[in-house]
């Protein structure tokens, strides 16, 4: 048998925010070194990161049989539960406890292709239990025993990324696994500045090899941390991180032993948790819609699930074996033969990157896989609104080219439409700099693809530059005259509810046409205020003049109504949506004749190369 997952422990601090993770609530008591059951008590570990998504294990990796090793301590009787892909559960096998012996319980799981976990529980007899370790582990052996590279790419966040090489460092078993860390540091506060990398990088000692290289995106940093494993003898596969998370080294680790057990080379993504909401994950698997043409859960709502108030036990989608296009790159392991049989990122700088590289793999074959169990906390995204700042540029221009490499429907089914109306309802929002950044995006798409590896220096100065002319963009804050003299907030409390029916729908937005019929009433400060969350696209068209206030509420930007600017933007907005619509057979084949070029790790070496001096 050999060792697929170990046990992670909680913390022993009651105020752990992780610990429904690791131990399902009951009377156990958490302690240095393991979780004490009380005499007469049973506790179970039906949990995200102790139960075995056994279903993956089968269907990829072929595997039959599954065997739980616990070790404890004291009086007690261990029983293997066995859940089926509807979240039925059932009891297979039971054992005693034997002091000083590993109690050891195997499970047919031959027929759990579809879904199913298993998990654990104990009970306690006259004496208190004590676990202190457990383990999974499967009939089937690595097939792979290639080294794994880890590469974290960085943009000014070295306290993230030295807290991280931290984590990694003080793992033996990642350092027999993973022998190389990679640190592509694309940003101006350097990790190697930061107080602590000394320290860790004597810990690390030549294991460790950090890449100082201009900002490319996440798309240049992944993708430079996939080249070096190419290029490194030994390696098959990288193990790409994004700067701002935690790691907990055993998570890395179930994604490598799961990569090197599976049948055939797959994509091998992990999961994200809310790194300010511990237990709360972000998606189970996520697709790529077809009507839509945007990512997101095989259902809404798979999103922003709490696995404290709705853990495995209680959860039935839970145990249905998810299906992914693709895995977010904040920790996915890719193989070195899935990158040279497909190629790196394309160069979008960032967003739609790590979708479209799925995708492109799905196509020719290699399946991605978000994994249970391996996971890290991330930053949620959510806490800011990137669609209306220079990032939304790069949103729509490469969903748009995404769908013209991989849209299985003709003209991606209702993209186009639901681009418009999304432009509709942002100039309605007085989001004008958006949708500018969105007609721009729209004409370079159609453009083609030109020299994208280029684009990755110039397309940030470029998307900041046009903000330039629209006073949205400006930050207002205390002691600016016009965050001190806006209006107090317009009412107190939740947002309106939003309108449902097509009817609420259109006469908001005949409301919001009529109203850029006349002239917008002036004022030297906004007429009102709204929080992040009262400022939806459904509230903000009542008014000719507001601030919205950040997150913090510490600052703001304020929205006014300008008329002229609107329909600018609603002719150009109307054209270049009509010219998408019938040139996309066009732009389509320009695009994936350009794309094998943009993504061969031979024009990514070229990119890479340091500049000659002026």
């Amino acid at each position: 048998m050999h060792l697929a997952q170990q046990l992670i422990l909680p913390s022993p601090d009651p105020g752990d925010g992780r610990r429904a993770l690791c131990v399902e609530a009951g009377p156990a008591a958490v302690e240095d070194g393991g979780v004490r059951v009380p005499a007469g008590a049973t506790q179970g570990f039906a949990t995200y990161f102790s139960a075995f998504p056994a279903s993956y294990w089968v269907r990829w990796a072929g595997v039959t049989t599954a065997r739980l090793e616990v070790d404890a301590a004291g009086d007690g009787t261990v029983r293997l539960v066995r859940s089926d892909a509807h979240g039925v559960a059932t009891t297979v096998a039971a054992a005693v406890l034997s002091p000083g012996e590993p109690v050891a319980l195997d499970a047919d799981v031959s027929a759990m292709g579809d879904g199913g976990w298993l998990w654990f529980e104990v009970e306690a007899g006259d004496v208190d239990a004590v676990v202190t370790d457990a383990r999974w582990l499967v009939d089937v052996a690595p097939r792979r025993t290639g080294d794994v590279c880890l590469s974290i790419t960085t943009m000014d966040k070295p306290e993230f990324c030295v807290a991280t090489l931290r984590r990694i460092a003080g793992s033996a078993a990642l350092a027999e696994a993973a022998p190389a860390v990679l640190v592509v540091d694309q940003g101006s506060r350097r990790v190697v500045d930061h107080p602590g990398y000394a320290e860790v990088a004597e810990a690390l000692g030549d294991r460790l090899t950090v890449i100082d290289q201009r900002n490319l995106g996440g798309s240049g940093g992944f993708s430079r941390g996939m080249l070096e494993a190419l290029d490194r003898p030994g390696a098959d596969a990288v193990l790409i991180l994004d700067d701002d998370v935690e790691v907990e080294p055993e998570a890395l680790l179930r994604a490598i032993r799961f990569h090197r057990a599976a049948r055939t080379p797959v994509v091998v993504g992990g999961h994200m948790l809310d790194l300010h909401r511990p237990t709360v994950l972000n998606s189970f698997s996520e697709v790529v819609h077809e009507r839509s043409f945007n990512w997101g859960p095989p259902q809404p709502d798979q999103q922003w699930h709490d696995l404290a108030a709705g853990p495995l036990r209680d959860t039935p989608w839970l145990h249905a074996r998810g299906e992914s296009d693709f895995n977010g790159w904040w920790m996915c392991l890719l193989p070195t033969a899935v990158l040279r049989d497909v190629g790196l990122s394309l160069p979008l700088f960032l967003k739609w990157d790590d979708a479209e590289f799925g995708l492109r793999a799905r196509d020719a074959g290699h399946a991605t896989v978000s994994f249970p169990g391996a996971a890290l906390w991330h930053v949620a995204w959510t806490e800011k609104d990137d669609t209306v700042e220079w990032q939304a540029y790069l949103h729509v221009r490469n969903r748009v080219a995404t769908a013209l490499l991989h849209a299985r429907r003709p003209r991606a089914a209702l993209l186009v439409p639901l681009l418009l109306a999304n432009d509709l309802k942002l100039l309605l929002g007085l989001r004008y700099y958006a949708v500018d950044l969105h007609v721009r995006a729209l004409r370079d798409v159609l453009a083609g693809p030109g020299d994208l590896h280029a684009d990755l220096e110039r397309v940030v100065p470029a998307a900041r530059a046009v903000g330039s002319a629209y006073p949205e963009t400006v930050v207002r804050r205390a002691g600016d005259p016009v965050f001190d003299a806006a209006a107090p907030r317009a009412r107190a409390g939740e947002p309106r509810p939003k309108p449902t029916s097509p009817g609420a729908f259109a006469g908001l937005a005949l409301r919001g046409v009529l109203r850029n019929l006349r002239p917008a009433a002036g004022g030297s400060a906004p007429r009102a205020t709204l929080t992040r969350e009262q400022a939806t696209w459904w509230e903000v068209p009542e008014h000719d003049s507001v601030l919205v206030l950040a997150g913090d509420g510490a600052s703001g930007v304020w929205l006014r109504r300008d008329r002229r600017r609107f329909w600018r933007l609603v002719r150009s907005s109307a054209a270049v949506h009509l010219r998408l619509a019938l040139r996309w057979r066009q732009a389509s084949a320009r695009w994936r004749a350009a794309a094998p070029d943009l993504v061969d790790p031979e024009t990514w070496r070229a990119t890479f190369a340091p500049r000659a001096p002026h």
